[in-house]
């Protein structure tokens, strides 16, 4: 089965809450590709889903497997889809204190904005060439979307760092 869900990255705990519901129906997921998440059905299974941002090594890997996670997909590098059958692990996180939650949606803010530097970098040849035709105002129109939907995911970032803030 595949279905289609738009998630942004401060979204992560929310994609890993509709993974697990997924689970508990029945429905496991096992790959991600630009929005659609694919899913095995098998009733008699029930995983926790968790989702970690960061560079990883093999060590890493090792590390979640002996706590009982399997790594399911690495999406742009850093993003890892991991999960671990419910009933040998419980309720049990990745991460479970807040200040390495907050570590992590910090790192994903650096990935972010260094990718928007670069995109706002690029669209400077539109800005000095710009001559008003259809071409550049399309661009222009489509980059100034892409641009203040980065600014809404750094608000949403920053917003859950200060939450996790609070906790530590």
């Amino acid at each position: 089965m595949k279905k289609f869900n738009f998630t942004l990255a401060y979204d992560i705990e929310k994609e890993a809450k509709w993974l697990t519901d997924m689970s508990a129906k029945g429905f496991h997921f096992y790959k991600y590709r630009w929005g659609f998440y694919y899913f095995e059905e098998n009733p008699s299974k029930s995983y926790i889903y968790q989702t970690d941002f960061q560079e990883a090594s093999d060590e890493y890997f090792e590390l979640y497997q002996e706590a009982g996670w399997e790594h399911i997909q690495t999406e742009i590098g850093q993003y890892h889809y991991f999960r671990a059958d419910k009933n040998s692990i419980g309720d049990q996180r990745i991460y479970s204190e807040p200040a390495s939650i907050k570590g992590m949606y910090k790192r994903m803010l650096v990935f972010y904005a260094v990718i928007f530097l670069c995109l706002v970098v690029s669209q400077i040849g539109i800005l000095l060439t710009w001559n008003g035709n259809l071409l550049s105002t399309s661009v222009a129109i489509f980059a100034g979307a892409v641009i203040l939907l980065y600014i809404y995911l750094f608000i949403k970032l920053l917003r859950q760092m200060r939450r996790y803030e609070k906790l530590i």
